[in-house]
């Protein structure tokens, strides 16, 4: 009998929202220090909640599950109820699969309770309902019954990019440590290691163990990183025995739980599905209980995450996410990697970021399972703008299309071009508008282009022609907290009146021609053109940073830009299918480890030590 996943509380600094992992009444009773629930009589607790419900439907469907137990640690008296619980249409369902009064006689005990529920879809779970005061509840385990020749020796391990998040990556490595490293009767004990590609060369070489390895690595990027990473875990011929790749992000909290049941999943996987990548979700880290992905759509680069804002403190959230849908990737916050495409041939695109993880995906997922409870929380991408990106933005969704072979036609991209372009130059943010244009350009030098770039030095530049984010105080405008927060409420129509907005717009593109002598405060995110109608200058507000910066009208600028983007239009109609051609025929040289060893600068062989010594001796000979 093997332990599908532990039944976990709230903990302070992983996360509070206790709705996450059960919901209990008046008389029931929990504290963030403590590891049970205090009940009066009367008092209930009920586990149909994202972490502590069971993803039965999976685990039947993928692994070689057959009967599930549900053993729980009491000292009382309970009513013990289980449940199956689905999500049908526009209902949700519960069946009562049994219930049991049981007495622990005032000492703790562990019971076990059989699921003997002929369906298997939806969720399983259970309500505790105490009969008596004082009663306690500390915790349990799902378990199951596998033969043991069907459990897979699983190793897994984690590529960590980073580039001075040093406080993130100690506490998840602290984490991982107390829960695996340090617990030699851990199924994870010596079933886990961490490679990390320190891109800032920034973190201690003390934090090199035996479980954890630290490489000083070039700053190209996500991309870089991870590569680098894989590169590690499989050089010298994968000598660690390592069966899987975790790509996770450095500045995210992860529950170390949500790593055991990824463990547990792959040993349990069937045959079938033994290639098959598994996925984390993404929750907000200000908002721990609300979901931003769960496997997303690549469609041509306007990215469709699943289940994205989903509230997973209500049972219906939780039901709809054991919903399977149709999913291309997921993102390397949380993706579990099989080795076996890990190769020499076969390692990502060096697009530096944004982008990275989508076209591997697409290159490699046969199959993506994700399931409640495996997943992380990261930071609101609204809160770490950045005007750099703006450069990425259609250079590498391009360039990613390209080497997939993904459909994206030349009218597709004039159109979100001229939407961004547009957007960009109307909200006076002329920087955006050259990095956009510029990385369209660089996409028509070629991969030769490409091949040859250094990426850190690249990436310098392009972050040194973008709009540089500072503290308020330091820039020469008058903030005014309530009038940003104003600006949030702004119709979109701001700046025109009556009648004649159609004509104001048309005739003076956008009002770049009308006399302007306004300021006015906006977000970075979510500002559209008509409300800077008139503006002369404005700050751009980041609440997460608590950081802007300030843009200016020019219309000498505007127009000087207009007209490059109309340069960039007849580029696009002239020559977007030959290049597109190039990159798919040739974007397998961008994918090697002779290719990345010298991107990186690095020397790493996949060969194990014996067959690359053979193959210097024959290339002398």
């Amino acid at each position: 009998m093997i332990i599908l996943q532990h039944l976990i509380f709230p903990r302070p600094g992983i996360c509070t929202d206790e709705p996450l992992y059960f919901r209990r009444n008046e008389r029931a009773f929990y504290a963030w220090s403590d590891d049970y629930i205090t009940f009066e009589r009367d008092g209930a607790a009920e586990f149909d909640t994202y972490f502590n419900g069971l993803s039965a439907e999976k685990l039947f469907r993928y692994t070689s599950v057959k009967k599930i137990f549900l053993k729980l640690k009491l000292n009382g008296v309970f009513r013990v109820t289980l449940m199956r619980k689905e999500k049908c249409a526009q209902l949700l369902t519960c069946e009562f699969v049994s219930e049991t009064v049981v007495n622990s006689e005032g000492r703790l005990y562990e019971f076990s309770f059989a699921f003997d529920c002929k369906n298997t879809s939806g969720m399983y779970c259970f309500k505790i309902l105490s009969l008596d005061g004082g009663s306690r509840f500390y915790g349990g385990d799902y378990c199951a019954d596998i033969a043991e020749d069907a459990l897979r020796s699983v190793k897994i391990g984690i590529d960590i990019c980073t580039f001075r998040r040093e406080r993130f990556v100690e506490k998840n490595i602290e984490s991982l440590s107390s829960a695996f490293f340090s617990d030699v009767t851990s199924p994870l004990y010596g079933k886990l290691e961490i490679f990390i590609s320190d891109n800032a060369k920034t973190l201690p070489q003390e934090m090199n163990t035996r479980f954890v390895h630290v490489f000083p690595s070039k700053n190209v990027g996500g991309a870089g990183g991870f590569t680098r990473g894989l590169m590690e875990i499989i050089s010298g011929g994968n000598p660690r025995g390592i069966t899987h790749v975790l790509i996770m992000d450095d500045d995210i909290v992860v529950e170390p739980e949500s790593i055991y049941r990824t463990y547990v999943l792959l040993s349990a996987l069937r045959e079938e599905y033994r290639h098959a990548f598994i996925g984390g979700a993404m929750f907000r880290l200000d908002r721990q209980h609300i979901q931003v992905e769960a496997g997303a759509l690549w469609n041509g680069g306007a990215v469709i995450s699943r289940k994205s804002g989903l509230d997973l403190r209500t049972l219906d959230a939780c039901l709809y996410n054991e919903l399977e849908e149709t999913v291309d990737y997921n993102a390397w916050w949380y993706s579990v990697v099989p080795i076996e495409n890990v190769r020499a041939d076969n390692l990502p695109l060096p697009v530096f970021i944004r982008g990275d993880d989508a076209e591997y995906g697409l290159r490699n997922t046969r199959k993506l399972i994700l399931m409640n409870g495996i997943c992380v929380w990261h930071e609101p991408f609204e809160n770490k703008y950045s005007s750099g990106m703006f450069y990425y933005i259609f250079r590498n969704r391009l360039i990613d299309n390209a080497v997939r072979g993904v459909r994206y036609t030349k009218r597709q991209l004039l159109f979100e071009l001229k939407e961004h372009v547009y957007n960009e130059l109307f909200c006076l943010r002329y920087k955006n508008v050259d990095l956009l244009l510029r990385g369209i350009e660089d996409f028509f030098r070629g991969p030769d282009w490409l091949k040859a770039q250094d990426g850190e030095k690249l990436h310098s530049l392009i972050m040194a022609d973008g709009y540089k984010m500072q503290y308020i105080d330091e820039l020469p405008f008058n903030f005014s907290y309530p009038a940003y927060e104003q600006m949030l409420r702004v119709p979109e129509d701001v700046g025109f009146r009556g009648g004649v907005k159609k004509l104001a717009i048309a005739f003076t593109f956008h009002g770049l021609f009308m006399p302007a002598n306004a300021e006015k405060i906006v977000p970075t995110i979510g500002v559209v053109p008509r409300q800077l109608v008139r503006v002369k200058r404005s700050l751009n507000y980041d609440i997460g940073s608590k950081k802007a910066f300030i843009t200016e009208k020019s219309v000498k600028t505007a127009i000087k830009l207009y007209f490059r983007y109309l340069g960039v239009r007849r580029l696009i109609k002239r020559r977007y299918y030959t290049v597109k051609s190039e990159y798919r025929r040739r974007g397998g040289e961008l994918m090697t480890l002779d290719f990345w060893n010298g991107y990186l600068g690095t020397d790493i062989s996949a060969e194990r030590p014996a067959e690359r010594s053979a193959a210097k001796n024959r290339r002398k000979k």
